[in-house]
């Protein structure tokens, strides 16, 4: 008879220890074990030999725990057909529930009783590891946020605290400790000491605390209130169709870096901006090392640092758009292709879809001082315009000087200089260059020589 229920509970210990290895493998969570091994009266190890067994295959059971970690059921009656402490051959006889040690009946239950799904759904939620986990939690005390209010929504940048509590009687101290969110409790877990001075909140995360108490009996972990963690509100994020662009790039001192508008749409659902949306307000922020200063001008220029450079002199940036919002601390930012700098131009002249005056700006002339330069761009030409239109700079040598001789040259993007020499005044055609559809770059004209006058005046068209 004795062998015959040995059999019995080896075969219903085999089938149990193989649905804890597919519960536990199925989920990539071990912690898991623990709880089972808890639920079902029996030690730790003495599971994880059983799963072990399993998975070799061998057909004979494991030796069961050490005497000292065999529970006895005090309800077992003399005689009792479940085996009798101490025995090598059969496991312990866990008990039905942990309110019933035994059952009315009188005598162990011979087979374990496999926890239900909302006592899995429930072990599940707290198996977490370290500081971060209920573990023995001291009756009657409490815990939690402080100024939480129940369903209320946690606003970005709120510096939380636990609210203020006292060491229970028998415990000395009090370490505080959370999770930044509970997506992660199972495996990946972060777990932080509290700050002295507060953790600040981030939007769509859910702060877990813990209390972990010394007490004259050991060690408790409480977990506070709200057990689930108090959730914040959704963080603002840009969508993923925005993008931070220039309006030109590369770009010149005349022009500067100035980024386009209406680039950029801000998804906040909680509101947490106000009514910014869908146009937010965004700082530009320089954040290579070669910055003049970390606040991009809204000029789109450093004109002070780029007018120190030489005319071959160049940068690159690296800029990002930052969006602005007080209310919520945490940056939130898109970065910009890299800026392309050059010291080449003191004047710009740039048109689009012509080059007659009104396509200019009415901004189609510059006036060259000594090492002074001019860019030229005429953008968006269509179908239209004629390609190979002969575009030039009419110059005149200016000034109130009275001088009976005058002189200067001009160099179309550091090539060799035409000079224009004459008595008062000089007057000088530079060609620029032939259209083409599209974006036409000229490049630069600079005044590197001058006599008899204080400036030069050249006008752009064909």
């Amino acid at each position: 008879m004795k062998k015959k229920l040995r059999l019995l509970f080896i075969v219903a210990s085999l089938s149990l220890a193989a649905s804890l290895v597919i519960v536990a493998c199925g989920k990539g969570d071990f912690e898991l074990l623990e709880n089972y091994a808890q639920d079902l009266g029996v030690s730790e190890n003495y599971m994880n030999d059983k799963i072990e067994d399993v998975m070799q295959q061998t057909p004979e059971p494991p030796p069961p725990p050490p005497s000292s970690e065999q529970p006895v059921s005090s309800a077992a009656p003399p005689g009792s057909s479940a085996a009798p402490p101490g025995s090598s051959a059969a496991p312990p006889n866990p008990p039905v529930s942990s309110a019933a040690p035994g059952n009315s009946s009188g005598g162990g239950n011979s087979s374990p009783v496999t926890p239900s799904s909302s006592s899995v759904a429930k072990s599940s939620a707290v198996a977490a590891v370290g500081k971060c986990k209920e573990n023995n939690p001291k009756s009657g005390f409490t815990c939690g946020w402080d100024g939480y209010t129940a369903g209320a929504l946690l606003t970005p940048g709120k510096i939380l605290k636990p609210a203020t509590a006292a060491p229970p009687s028998g415990c000395s101290s009090i370490a505080w400790n959370f999770a930044p969110d509970t997506s992660g409790m199972m495996l990946n877990y972060s777990c932080n000491a509290v700050p002295a001075a507060g953790e600040s909140a981030l939007g769509s995360s859910r702060y877990v605390l813990f209390a972990e108490l010394e007490c004259d009996d050991g060690k408790h972990i409480n977990a506070c209130n709200p057990k689930d963690g108090w959730s914040s509100k959704k963080a603002p994020v840009f969508d993923d169709k925005s993008k931070c662009e220039w309006e030109k790039n590369p770009t010149t001192t005349a022009r500067g870096g100035t980024p386009k508008k209406g680039t950029m749409t801000l998804v906040d659902t909680d509101h947490i901006c106000g009514n910014s949306t869908p146009n937010p307000l965004v700082n530009y922020k320089c954040v290579s090392t070669n910055c003049p200063k970390p606040d991009w001008p809204s000029t789109g220029m450093f004109t002070d640092d780029w007018k120190k450079w030489d005319k071959k002199h160049k940068e690159t940036y690296k800029v990002e758009a930052v969006l602005n919002c007080p209310a919520y601390s945490q940056p939130v930012t898109l970065s910009c292709p890299d800026l392309e700098v050059s010291a080449g131009a003191d004047h710009i002249i740039e048109c689009k879809g012509d080059w007659n005056a009104a396509a200019c700006g009415n901004k189609n002339s510059a006036t060259l001082k000594m090492d002074e330069c001019v860019e030229i761009n005429v953008l968006g030409l269509d179908k239209s315009h004629q390609a190979g239109v002969e575009l030039v700079m009419r110059c005149q040598a200016a000034g109130s000087e009275n001088e009976a001789s005058v002189s200067y040259t001009l160099s179309l993007n550091g090539g060799k200089g035409t000079t224009c020499t004459g008595s008062y005044s000089c007057n000088n055609t530079v060609t620029i260059g032939k259209t083409k559809l599209g974006d036409n770059e000229f490049g630069t004209l600079c005044l590197t020589q001058l006599a008899g006058k204080s400036s030069v005046k050249c006008d752009f068209g064909q």
